[in-house]
């Protein structure tokens, strides 16, 4: 891409730029600011659905009781089984078995701050989801 055809269309930047690298008229590489393209922000604003979707369905079937605390927390985070467990050094197995209501509330303290540190929570917070309609904090 020329440097005079980078992208300067609205988008989810909201006035700020990124940098972009473009040809200048001599054929090298420089570095541009762009505010964006409208298509970028289609993409983003689905891919933005799609994580409020699944905290949402999180929250849901945590409250149901089919799933643990430490599943919507994920959820928020965008966090798999297998981050998780790279992140916290639980396997993957574990967490899996972890993310049951069951085990999850009888789990040892020094397993949950393992988890609340990964997830940048406290203790307290991880055992916990939030009450009333999570769609207007989102």
């Amino acid at each position: 891409m020329k440097k005079a055809d980078v992208p300067q269309q609205e988008s989810m930047l909201e006035g700020h730029q990124r940098a972009c690298y473009a040809l200048d008229e001599q054929g090298r590489y420089v570095v541009v600011g762009s505010i964006g393209w409208e298509v970028e922000k289609v993409v983003n604003s689905q891919a933005n659905d799609e994580v409020r979707q699944a905290i949402v369905t999180a929250l849901a079937q945590v409250r149901a009781g089919k799933l643990s605390p430490l599943a919507y927390h994920m959820a928020r985070r965008q966090m798999d089984v297998a981050m998780l467990s790279a992140y916290s050094g639980i396997s993957r197995l574990r967490i899996r078995w972890h993310l049951r209501p069951g085990p999850f509330a009888r789990l040892p303290e020094a397993i949950l701050r393992r988890y609340a540190e990964a997830l940048y929570l406290s203790a307290d917070e991880l055992r916990s989801v939030p009450e009333g309609d999570v769609h207007a904090r989102l």
